[in-house]
């Protein structure tokens, strides 16, 4: 037996063994090599390896079959009983030299790109158009396969190939579905087989039929993964398996339904920092969004936020290193490990230094990043129900390298992406949850939940959320909330009718291109809104009070901008009904569009009235998030100040440094230690009260303030 396998064995026979799961211990930092495109074997595995531990990763996903449009059985580079062509076995020779270094290898595996010779050879696996045409063009040039297609067993042997081998862990870049797929033989087969009737189609997006149609292809995804699953972990329990997870936005053409599959899985991953085209309309907190909302779904398995390094589409431009340290900060202070997607002719260039850094820190400290929890007392709600089926924009998502056409009318993303962004500029620490939080777990914890446009609501949801207002919570609500049943049908009135406080007319007004809002009544909440016409949102629901008290009314539309002074409409834009705020506009479009300053005024004094931030910093600007986390039993907290003050356009080139920020946080305890990590050093702290007083020296990208009772 030659080295080589001895070493082998050893490693399996150490795996077998294991104590305890390794993925769990510390945050990961994982690399993607990209090396598909012929690059496989490019670099001796000696060099490949000592490099990628060089820049401080513990982890990677490797590439050992390539994919030059798309995989097939010509380019393994390991042993298979598949591989069409015999190829050099890198996998072998490179895993030694990763675990001598103690580097976690993953083997990346694309279970949905296929190249176009490989799909034609195998009709019979093909996923299969509406109109009965084989999906073609996946990425311009290749097909895919369906999971419920003889495919499976294909997938299977090669896990059972690749297991034999002491890797650490397997990742699926996939499986997904299409817009118009799956009707191939073997999905007809079996949805009529459990639902005793045909597969309906993916273009009526309503009803209880296409509800089937999404529970379907999620169910089928989650089989094919618990089923690659056992094959994985039989051979090897240590072996750590995960997917390219959905994102947020409409997964209804891919059937990626996160909690629908996070129980297949032992991490969960998405692409939170893959930034594309006009960085001036992309969100900054796009990776801290992902993080926050991967949190709430992933059931405490450990996250992980995937980022290219390359600003996309273009694959080999670089993002400058603010940028990149900006999505490595907002991913580990919102709880994810990172994964960056690196081409190797990038790997050399001066930005990487900043990942390199960034991975150097976060191992340093890794124990302050380990089994912490958000102290966030609110929580904005993404909805992937209305995603799913409601008529509005943003449900057109489909996040496969394509921008759809976008409605203006009820805009999902935008209305979610305002509401985001002015509790971000408010610095109020908050979390981010889901329709099945809202319908099964606790929200007592929150003292204030917004409802961003949540159109598709179950009766069992409005009926929680009465239940948290009666209890004391507060809501904040815009535009059509609750105005459709889970499955996008739309109901006579709100389903929350009575906490809102009105009744709807049944129409949309709009667009108010040039229209205003005035007040009707006096409230905390228009503290600061001092001019006597605020601009309207986009679009409003038109309502009318049945209990609530408005305090803005709708000006009658204008013909044009310089048309004269408005006269008051009939149509209420802001009520308040005891604990519950209902903005008849589309308030959150309005702010992702616009960034008027009175709309953000709006959310931030709904949100301080009722949940009191934590945190305050005197003289900070609004480009300063705050994320604050506790860890052993809240006898630690961590505050993580990201600052996004840049130069006034994207790609961020330089971050301008702010200096001594004056911060108050709310404790319970006396402070034993105040101390940075970044820029390690102690910091002098003054109670006060129920509050201590510190100056941070200096914020660049990113800070963490400790604070030990």
């Amino acid at each position: 037996m030659n080295a080589n396998k001895i070493f082998l064995f050893i490693c399996v026979c150490s795996h077998l063994f294991a104590a305890d799961t390794w993925w769990e211990r510390e945050p990961l930092r994982i690399i993607d090599l990209v090396t598909p495109f012929g690059q496989i074997t490019a670099l001796p595995p000696a060099d490949a390896a000592a490099r990628k531990v060089a820049g401080f990763y513990n982890a990677e996903h490797l590439h050992v079959m390539g994919m030059g449009g798309g995989l097939d059985d010509q380019r393994f580079f390991f042993s298979t009983k598949l591989a069409a062509k015999s190829n050099e076995d890198y996998l072998g020779r490179y895993l030694p030299e990763a675990r001598r270094r103690g580097l976690r290898v993953f083997i990346y595996f694309n279970v949905h790109w296929y190249t176009a010779a490989f799909g034609n050879a195998h009709p019979d696996w093909l996923q299969v158009r509406e109109d009965s045409r084989p999906l073609t063009g996946v990425y311009q040039t290749g097909m895919d396969f369906c999971v419920n297609s003889p495919w499976r067993e294909w997938v299977f042997q090669l896990l059972r190939d690749l297991s034999a081998y002491p890797i650490d862990g397997i990742f699926f870049d996939g499986p997904i579905f299409f817009p118009d797929t799956c009707y191939c033989r073997w999905c007809r087969q079996k949805f009529e087989k459990a639902h005793g009737r045909p597969l309906p189609s993916k273009k009526d997006r309503q009803g209880k039929p296409f509800h089937d149609l999404v529970e379907f292809q999620a169910a089928s995804l989650a089989e094919f993964l618990r089923d690659s699953r056992r094959v994985i972990k039989s051979a090897n329990a240590a072996i750590a398996f995960y997917m390219n997870g959905g994102t947020r936005g409409g997964n209804w053409a891919t059937g990626r339904m996160n909690r629908a599959l996070v129980g297949e899985q032992d991490l969960l991953g998405s692409e939170g920092g893959f930034l594309y085209g006009d960085l001036t309309r992309s969100p900054i907190w796009k990776p801290g969004a992902t993080a926050k909302l991967l949190e709430a779904q992933a059931g405490g398995k450990p996250r992980i936020i995937f980022s290219a390094a390359a600003h996309k589409p273009w694959t080999f431009s670089l993002l400058p290193a603010p940028e990149l340290r900006l999505l490595y900060a907002e991913s580990i202070a919102n709880a994810s490990g990172v994964w960056f997607g690196i081409t190797p002719d990038e790997f050399q260039q001066p930005e990487m230094q900043a990942l390199v850094e960034m991975n150097r820190f976060l191992a340093k400290n890794a124990e302050y990043y380990r089994d912490t929890k958000s102290e966030a007392r609110v929580a904005p709600v993404w909805s992937d129900t209305t995603a799913n089926t409601y008529a509005g924009a943003a449900a057109q998502l489909i996040d496969i390298d394509r921008v759809p056409q976008r409605s203006e009318v009820g805009n999902l993303d935008q209305e979610f992406g305002g509401l985001y962004d002015a509790l971000l500029r408010a610095q109020v620490p908050f979390d981010v949850i889901d329709d099945y939080s809202l319908e099964r777990e606790d929200l007592a914890r929150y003292a204030a939940l917004l409802l961003p446009n949540v159109a598709c609501m179950s009766d069992q949801t409005a009926a929680r959320l009465r239940d948290y207002v009666r209890q004391g919570g507060h809501l904040f609500a815009t535009f059509e909330t609750s105005l459709y049943d889970e499955f996008g049908v739309r109901r006579q009135d709100f389903a929350l009718r009575d906490l809102f406080g009105v009744t709807a007319t049944g129409k949309i007004a709009g667009p108010q291109r040039w229209d205003f809002l005035k007040r009707r009544g006096s409230s905390p909440l228009l503290d600061g809104l001092a001019r006597e016409w605020i601009p309207s949102p986009v679009y409003h629901v038109q309502v009318k009070p049945s209990g609530a008290s408005p305090l803005l009314q709708f000006t009658r539309p204008l013909t044009g901008p310089y048309d004269g002074i408005p006269d008051l409409s009939d149509d209420p834009a802001l009520l308040v009904n005891g604990n519950t705020v209902y903005s008849a506009g589309d308030l959150g479009n309005a702010i992702q569009s616009f960034h008027m300053m009175e709309a953000l005024r709006l959310v931030a004094n709904a949100v301080r009235e009722v949940a009191p931030s934590p945190v305050t910093i005197e003289n900070a600007p609004q480009s300063v998030e705050v994320v604050l986390r506790s860890q052993n039993g809240g006898r630690r907290l961590l505050l993580h100040l990201i600052n996004y003050t840049g130069e006034m356009t994207r790609p961020i080139q330089r971050v301008l440094p702010l200096k001594n920020l004056r911060i108050s946080v709310r404790i319970s305890a006396p402070v034993k230690r105040a101390h940075t990590l970044v820029r390690p050093q102690r910091l002098s702290v003054k109670a006060v009260r129920d509050q201590v007083q510190l100056t941070l020296p200096q914020l660049l990208e990113y800070e963490v303030v400790v604070l030990d009772f």
